[in-house]
């Protein structure tokens, strides 16, 4: 049996061939465009047609839009709406802090959330349309100019949870404080750390009942003392009238 004869040189360049051929995939396929034959007669039976006027939208136009994205509500967002409202009732909250919420990673926001918790607080970042939203007909709505931008809001039970928002948000770079509300009273910041500097707050209530006491008391003392000169001065005012009959 006789075998082919093949020089070096040719076995290299089939090798070299051999090894720059690749494979296409079949996934990509080529564009085929139409006849060209197609493509005129289509030109040239297309209908004649003016062309569209572009016109902008005026600014009323514009506003009315505006306006209503801004103050409509979907279904999703009145039913969550009606859940926060529920949610405050249910749990008596008394205290309430918007604050600004600057970024931060998911692993530290949930570990800060549980730590506020344990501290009598509750995190919650709803979106501000859904806080302008349950807080709309209340007096709390004066808050919804701080409702701009990032923002979240912290609930508190009692009347100490002024001090624990101040305290522990003093501690968290990425939560600031803009307004504190207790019981429908708004207060500035400047406001709740005046009042964190001085006592604490059940020292205050009892140091304010014995001012409002001693108030009254005082009155009563005065109010005798003057129901006594006046019935001096009748009783005076008859004996004369008496001495001079």
């Amino acid at each position: 049996m006789l075998r082919p004869f093949a020089s070096s040189s040719a076995c290299r360049s089939s090798n070299l061939l051999s090894i720059s051929l690749r494979s296409v995939s079949s996934k990509y396929i080529r564009p085929h465009p139409r006849p060209y034959k197609r493509r005129w007669y289509e030109a040239a039976v297309a209908p004649v047609m003016p062309e569209s006027r572009r016109t902008c939208p005026s600014m009323v136009e514009l506003k009315q839009r505006y306006e209503k994205e801004r103050d409509e509500y979907s279904e999703i967002e009145i039913a969550l709406t009606n859940l926060v409202r529920s949610w405050i009732e249910r749990e008596s909250f008394r205290t309430l802090a918007v604050c600004q919420f600057l970024p931060i990673n998911g692993r530290t926001l949930w570990l800060t959330r549980n730590q506020l918790r344990l501290k009598g607080l509750e995190f919650r970042n709803y979106g501000n349309r859904i806080m302008r939203k349950v807080f709309e007909g209340t007096p709390l709505e004066a808050l919804n100019v701080l409702f701009v931008g990032s923002n979240c809001t912290l609930f508190g039970k009692d009347v100490d949870a002024i001090q624990t928002v101040i305290t522990e948000c003093d501690k968290i770079a990425w939560i600031v404080p803009l307004a504190i509300v207790h019981d429908c009273r708004i207060l500035s910041m400047a406001e709740a750390r005046d009042l964190c500097k001085r006592k604490s707050f059940e020292e205050h209530r009892v140091e304010t009942l014995g001012t409002i006491s001693q108030i009254s008391r005082n009155m009563v003392l005065l109010m005798g003392e003057h129901l006594n000169d006046l019935t001096r001065t009748l009783d005076q005012i008859a004996l004369r009238n008496e001495s001079k009959e």
